[in-house]
């Protein structure tokens, strides 16, 4: 079986109305004329990875086409496509090429002094994804030995263009910050259909396209430059300067290629690298893309890194606003959009060779709500200020008042508390976790209830309020379910009450009547 993407149907397709395998030329005018178009071979943390790469694609052959509409026919696609290969032809859209002096799908030629140093990589699809082995995230690591060609291709654009550095000899991509970083995809849609979503992409990321080359372009960016990054050999040693490449650039990072007949035989095989394949590691991520912001809150600015802790509710704050962020046309709505609209965010947070976990989000904005994100910059920087100070309040209830009332029940009430105690850590470690999934279920819906008109110490009291009352909430939840000393249970609990409404009280605007008030029907 030839495997080739441009013409043979390698892709499994589900829609409304029959499910089918398509080549990724008819997938791309299936995506244009159908609603509700998913993929069953895809999993959920390489869903945007191909969401991306598909959108990339669709920018560089309709920026050279001179077009616009993201809705045209298969045969469109296929001749943009093929002339996006250049010189490489079909050989750089088949999954298998076994002549190494040629490109294949995602996968460089290798000089011809180093053919018999490749070493066995993966034997199936899952093996070889980004995903590091050390966790398997309720997906089993190299467990698809009868695999559908399609896994191989959702594998091999996940790991060439997502990864970051993973030991020696695995380099990472361009577009994040530093090997250890990771690559956000965050979007604001008015669609969660997969069609719907990439139609809008596409419209939008034209327009970014421009931007970028005609604003500073630092890169060099050129409107003909090379967008199959895997055109080219690679030796390992050297890296490919920015002035060559067109802003959708879709990129490789390893040097990979597959062996095989047909999807059940398949195997990868791999050589290590001593250079990224991108020049712009003082670049610091910021790669002109699209989906990805740029983080100005430090001392220099860097692609957008998401901590360990994930998709926080100060974070999605953050890209709601602009908060110290540079956002681009995909995280605005586009001309004539109306109704309701989500922000989408997903992201797999890596550390020095571990994984902390895939993250996804789709935060809905209502129709009521937009004026104050994407309105009057007056408007926009109300709300901006009182969503950080809700932020804030949450910080404060969390360290200042949550944190001692624990430690005072688990140690009994005692005159002296101490808050470095390692035995109860674990325990205030879930008391906290619980605290922040209460008030971050909290604080959207309470944000876009605050009236355009609001009074801002007014709204300030309610969500103290509402803060108070989940603390409340976690603390008598501690009181039912941790430990306690029973000889002094009355004394832990009295303690640990009167440590946190005191401490509402001098941080907060609640005054003392109204915390016992409350307290006394929560």
């Amino acid at each position: 079986m030839p495997m080739n993407l441009l013409t043979d149907p390698l892709l499994r397709v589900r829609t409304a109305s029959a499910e089918r395998a398509l080549s990724l030329p008819a997938l791309m005018a299936s995506l244009g004329r159908e609603p509700d178009v998913s993929l069953p071979g895809l999993q959920r943390h390489q869903a945007d990875a191909f969401h991306v790469f598909l959108c990339y694609l669709a920018g560089a052959v309709l920026a050279r086409a001179g077009a616009s509409d993201p809705v045209q026919d298969e045969a469109f696609w296929r001749e943009g496509l093929r002339a996006l290969a250049g010189e490489a032809g079909d050989d750089a859209w088949t999954l298998v090429v076994e002549d190494p002096l040629r490109p294949a799908f995602m996968q460089p030629p290798i000089p011809a002094r180093e053919h018999g140093k490749l070493k066995p990589k993966a034997e199936t699809p899952d093996a070889l994804d980004l995903l590091p082995t050390a966790k398997n995230h309720d997906v089993k690591q190299a467990r698809a030995a009868h695999a559908h060609p399609d896994e191989w291709i959702y594998a091999l654009v996940s790991l060439q263009t997502m990864s970051g550095y993973l030991g020696r000899g695995n380099q990472g991509i361009s577009r994040m910050n530093s090997g250890f970083g990771n690559r956000p995809v965050i979007e604001l849609v008015r669609s969660l259909d997969p069609a719907s979503r990439w139609r809008d992409a596409v419209l939008r990321l034209l327009r970014h396209r421009q931007e970028v080359i005609d604003g500073p372009n630092p890169w060099g960016f050129v409107r003909d430059g090379l967008v199959l990054v895997w055109l080219r050999e690679w030796d390992g040693r050297t890296s490919m300067p920015t002035k060559e490449l067109d802003p959708c650039y879709v990129e490789i990072c390893r040097r990979i290629r597959l062996r095989g007949t047909d999807g059940a035989s398949i195997r990868a095989e791999a050589l290590p690298a001593e250079s990224p394949r991108i020049a712009a590691k003082e670049l610091n991520g910021v790669m002109g893309d699209a989906w990805l912001p740029v983080d100005k809150s430090g001392d220099e600015q860097k692609s957008l890194t998401v901590s360990p802790q994930g998709l926080t509710a100060d974070l999605l704050r953050r890209l709601l606003f602009a908060d110290g962020l540079e956002m681009t046309a995909l995280h605005r709505p586009g001309p004539g959009w109306e109704g309701s609209l989500w922000l989408s965010v997903s992201v797999l947070v890596r550390g020095q060779g571990t994984t902390d976990g895939f993250h996804e989000r789709q935060l809905p904005i209502p129709a009521e709500a937009r004026p104050r994100l994407f309105g009057p910059p007056e408007l926009r920087e109300r709300f901006a200020a009182l969503a950080r100070t809700a932020v804030e309040q949450a910080g404060i209830v969390h360290r200042q008042a949550l944190r001692p009332a624990v430690f005072a029940l688990l140690e009994g009430g005692p005159e002296d508390l101490r808050l470095d105690r390692d035995a109860i850590q674990a325990w205030w470690a879930a008391a906290a976790r619980r605290f922040e999934s209460l008030w971050t279920a909290d604080y959207f819906p309470w944000l876009w209830r605050v009236p355009d008109d609001f009074d801002r110490a007014r709204c300030e009291r309610d969500w103290a309020e509402r803060l108070r009352a989940h603390a409340l909430r976690v603390l008598a939840e501690a009181e039912a379910g941790l430990p306690a000393r029973s000889g002094r249970r009355y004394r832990a609990r009295v303690a640990a009450e009167r440590i946190l409404l005191g401490a509402i009280r001098r941080h907060l605007s609640l005054t003392e009547e109204e915390l016992h008030e409350r307290a006394g029907t929560a």
